[in-house]
């Protein structure tokens, strides 16, 4: 049965099943970062097939390396044919970003992100992979999209404007560029965008009582200094692949806090 956009709304986690009856296959950017690793963990403990792009495996745990649902690709963000050659390998049910611009140059997130997209475009033009618009999770922030205007309080606003100058100003840059370059493709129907908007993030361990749901609706329980683990929001992140995938539609702008 389809669930409607509202049927994600303020929804706390439900705890899932070690393994899905039917295995999915995901694309992964940013499979050795502080939240693609524990999704990938979790992707593969689901019985799912996941393809990654990554620099290299030094990071990647042996129990992952070894395992037979995964397999690797090694390059740059910058090298579009080799992200291109991964995701034609990987026939994917459900593409993920989950790339940071913390470092310099500050662009890993909009240059993973644009070369996935052109991948899907030459792909799908070839019929390489399923013409119909490929569902694309990635994670931003909260205060991006539309919540920028969900943000009312004078504290929050405060505390994000001094923040955003002394630490986030780059970052935050990229991943505008990001969410331009998506929406775009949104338009021209090459992808179904699901944006996973935190607040604060911590390395916590994955919990069930977190709460998740339609931006517009989770606006009352988001703060700007409310702290979410990254092993809870790829929890998140799974559980909406998994969604989406089965022809369910899901929100495109989507909050998580701490319950």
């Amino acid at each position: 049965m389809r669930r409607s956009n509202s049927s994600l709304s303020a929804t706390a986690a439900e705890p899932s099943a070690d393994v899905v009856t039917s295995s999915l296959s995901f694309f992964l950017l940013g499979a050795t970062g502080r939240t693609g690793l524990p999704f990938l963990s979790q992707a593969l403990a689901r019985g799912h097939f996941v393809t990654i792009y990554v620099r290299g495996v030094l990071k990647l745990p042996a129990s992952v390396i070894s395992h037979p649902y995964l397999r690797v690709f090694t390059g740059e963000l910058h090298e579009a044919e080799k992200i291109e050659l991964a995701i034609r390998t990987a026939k994917p049910d459900v593409v993920y970003v989950m790339l940071a611009s913390e470092t310099k140059p500050h662009t890993a997130v909009s240059t993973g992100t644009h070369n996935t997209l052109l991948a899907l475009r030459k792909l799908k033009a070839v019929a390489a992979v399923d013409p119909r618009p490929t569902p694309f999770i990635s994670i931003a922030a909260w205060g991006l999209g539309p919540t920028g205007a969900y943000m009312t309080n004078f504290f929050a606003r405060m505390f994000v404007s001094v923040a955003t100058v002394l630490f986030w100003s780059k970052p935050l840059a990229d991943f505008e560029k990001q969410l331009a370059e998506v929406g775009d493709a949104k338009d021209k129907g090459l992808i179904r965008p699901t944006l996973i908007l935190p607040a604060l993030l911590n390395d916590g361990r994955k919990t069930n009582t977190y709460w998740s749901g339609e931006a517009s609706i989770m606006k009352e329980a988001m703060g700007v200094t409310n702290f979410v683990s990254r092993a809870s929001m790829a929890d998140l992140c799974l559980k909406l692949g998994e969604r989406v995938a089965s022809g369910e539609e899901v929100p495109q702008w989507v909050g998580i806090t701490n319950s």
